[in-house]
């Protein structure tokens, strides 16, 4: 690896800046020399996502990660300074002399001692520690490199196991997905329009805690009290499989599902919320609704006070079921409507 990627390697963790201004960790999962960056990749909403980051923006960040500039020229320094410690060459010469002289007064004096062994084996004894020396000088030169290499191969190691972990923890969760992504087009009636939709709206209405409005809630006192009603699908729009968009969870909430679309054709709901007085459901009847809209404003009347029941919306919403009866065909059961029920 360049030295200019400094401590950098594959598998640590560095701190990023998102291009939204948040910075969080993510984990180094390749390294690029040709154009000094790195990639990395990070987990966001059980999602996988990565990037490729230069490493100025890396060291910026992750300071302590950045080379150093004098450990490159200490070991050099170490080096030199053990490789002339000893001072072998200024004394061979001397002893040389000294033996060269030693042999010339033999030949003066009449009685020459017997040339010891030791003698002519010393010049080349500090010869020997100079090479020893040398040579263990450039063992301790490699020693100083070879616990470097074992540390950065155990890292690697270590991180490559780290890598293989997320990878295959990666293809279990694709796994997974693609397996619930077969169960659910096995289950799914392709012929419906906009299928994709009315399944999201299936799951997001599983995920509702309904408490529907009853005959044991108290009536509350309003001097003006704003009620919505839902009607169910009629035959024509259940002959084109239109979808039901509408989901009345409490007594009080009526909720739109809106389908939406992303920039990337990813489709999605929008769940808008409004609030009311009251909101019936397609299963209220017509009793339940005069119980809690136009029951009060007769005993109002009774008080002498004015009271007014005004019915709002389009065109086959529901008033005239509402307010004059329940049909039959063309027939009409005004018994069961809001005027029938107020006489």
């Amino acid at each position: 690896m360049a030295a200019n990627f400094g401590k950098i390697i594959v598998g640590i963790y560095v701190e990023i800046k998102r291009s939204d201004g948040r910075i969080h960790q993510a984990m180094v999962t390749s390294v690029n020399e040709e154009n000094e960056s790195v990639t990395v990749e990070w987990i966001e909403n059980g999602d996988t996502k990565g990037k490729e980051i230069d490493l100025e923006s890396i060291f910026s960040l992750n300071p302590d990660l950045a080379p150093e500039e004098e450990s490159a020229t200490k070991v050099p320094r170490i080096a030199k300074n053990r490789r002339t410690i000893a001072p072998p060459k200024n004394e061979t010469p001397a002893r040389d002399n000294r033996a060269g002289s030693a042999r010339a007064r033999p030949g003066q004096q009449a009685d020459p001692p017997a040339p010891p062994p030791a003698q002519p084996t010393q010049p080349s004894q500090p010869a020997q520690p100079t090479q020893t020396q040398q040579q263990n000088g450039s063992i301790i030169h490699q020693h100083l490199h070879q616990p470097a290499k074992r540390l950065s191969s155990r890292r690697k190691s270590n991180c490559v196991k780290e890598v293989e972990k997320l990878q295959e923890k990666r293809e279990r969760r694709r796994l997974q997905q693609q397996e619930l992504r077969e169960k659910k087009a096995q289950e799914v009636d392709t012929t419906i329009p906009n299928y994709e939709i009315m399944y999201m709206i299936r799951d997001f209405r599983a995920s509702l805690d309904y408490r529907p409005l009853s005959t044991a809630d108290l009536i509350e006192e309003h001097r003006i009290c704003v009620c919505v009603r839902k009607r169910p699908l009629n035959k024509k729009e259940l002959a084109v499989k239109d979808l039901d968009v509408i989901t009345i969870p409490s007594k009080d909430v009526v909720m739109v599902h809106e389908p939406k679309q992303k920039v990337d054709l990813t489709r999605y709901l929008e769940n808008q919320t409004f609030r009311f007085d009251y909101a019936f459901d397609d299963s209220t009847t017509n009793e339940m609704v005069y119980r809690f809209t136009a029951r009060p404003l007769v005993e109002t009347i009774f008080e002498r006070g004015m009271a007014t029941c005004f019915a709002y919306g389009q065109t086959g919403s529901g008033k005239t079921h509402t307010m004059g009866g329940d049909f039959s065909g063309k027939n009409q059961d005004c018994s069961k409507g809001i005027y029938a029920l107020a006489g």
